[in-house]
């Protein structure tokens, strides 16, 4: 299905199309994502019609001010690679700036969701806020959609495990590094990915030779240590490593941007200007400056061994539930990849 971002192809597809529509930011595209995926996908084929889904792109956050800092779960193209593997969904992305921000909840009912997009069906979550402030909620939602003309479809909390599932959770495990439990709310893997850029191959020097991976600078990084990590190739290959996420304090003492550093394991050669995915283990410790280059040494040979049996148990769980280290990498393959 297509991606649309121009006002007039949104209004010619919707003027010919009618439209079940899933509202919300859709950060990580996580279990409650996926249900309003779900609902749209069952009306359209329950009533006739196409199935789509909303995207405001920056996040709100952003663009308001007070979370300038805000770290997103995917880019924008990563989030779409994800929404695509749950279906054929049209994709329609506006823009997010102040004067959006500024419209009424009767506004955005009325003037996108009844007449640019003509939808026949809105779908959110039961916490879905919209208009000026989030000045509306998912029953006033249902009360505009009844007074322009669309049908509006509320879906409740989803949890995993008993927990509620939000974007704004997966974020704080994220950077707590508890990653497993970030994969379970997201039902799906969380990937960095990047390209190898030049590094001050202190790791060769070391025998451990790491590649410096390229991340989008919008992206929420990992609390800052030592994780182990599966990671995909460019030519589709997974291999196991060790990633350094942070600043390096023994080498870099005057702080700096983070870098996010992959060791493989299990492989040789030179990886410069490769595109690398990565999916962390939980952290296994917080970055420690040692007091020389020696102890540092010494440390990374333990952070292998440990990184070696994390991954073990990863992939244990894995084929206990069907899955492989290559299953993590799933939703986030381009079309020209599966």
């Amino acid at each position: 299905m297509a991606v649309y971002t121009q006002r007039k192809e949104i209004e010619d597809f919707a003027s010919a199309h009618a439209l079940h529509l899933a509202l919300g930011y859709f950060d990580g595209v996580h279990l409650g994502h996926q249900a309003l995926l779900e609902k749209v996908l069952q009306l359209s084929e329950e009533r006739g019609g196409e199935p789509g889904v909303l995207l405001l792109e920056p996040h709100p956050q952003r663009v308001l001010g007070g979370n300038e800092g805000l770290g997103s779960l995917n880019t924008l193209e990563e989030k779409i690679r994800i929404i695509r593997r749950f279906g054929d969904i049209h994709i329609f992305i506006l823009t997010f700036d102040r004067d959006f921000a500024a419209l009424s909840p009767e506004a955005f009912a009325r003037d996108y969701l009844a007449g640019l997009l003509r939808a026949r069906t809105a779908v959110c979550g039961y916490n879905y806020r919209f208009g000026h402030k989030g000045g509306g909620n998912s029953r006033d939602l249902e009360r505009l959609g009844l007074a322009y003309g669309f049908a509006c479809s509320i879906l409740p909390q989803v949890t995993a495990g008993g927990k509620p599932v939000s974007s704004t959770g997966i974020r704080k495990l994220i950077e707590s590094g508890d990653m497993y439990e970030a994969y379970f709310r997201l039902g799906h893997g969380h990937i960095y990915e990047g390209n190898v850029v030049g590094g001050r191959k202190l790791g060769t020097r070391l025998g451990f030779p790491t590649a410096n991976l390229e991340l989008d600078g919008g992206l929420l990084w990992p609390a800052y240590g030592v994780y182990g990590g599966f990671i995909r190739d460019g030519e589709g290959r997974i291999h196991r490593g060790v990633v350094n996420a942070g600043i390096r304090p023994t080498v870099n003492q005057e702080g700096g941007a983070p870098s996010f550093e992959v060791y493989l394991t299990d492989y040789e050669g030179d990886l410069y200007g490769d595109r690398l995915q990565a999916a962390l283990t939980d952290r296994l410790r917080p970055e420690k400056a040692f007091g020389s280059v020696e102890e540092l040494k010494e440390q990374i040979s333990l952070d292998t061994i440990s990184a070696a049996a994390a991954l073990d148990e990863w992939e244990k769980k894995l084929a206990d539930t069907g899955g492989s280290p290559a299953s993590i990498f799933t939703c986030f393959l381009r079309s020209n990849q599966l």
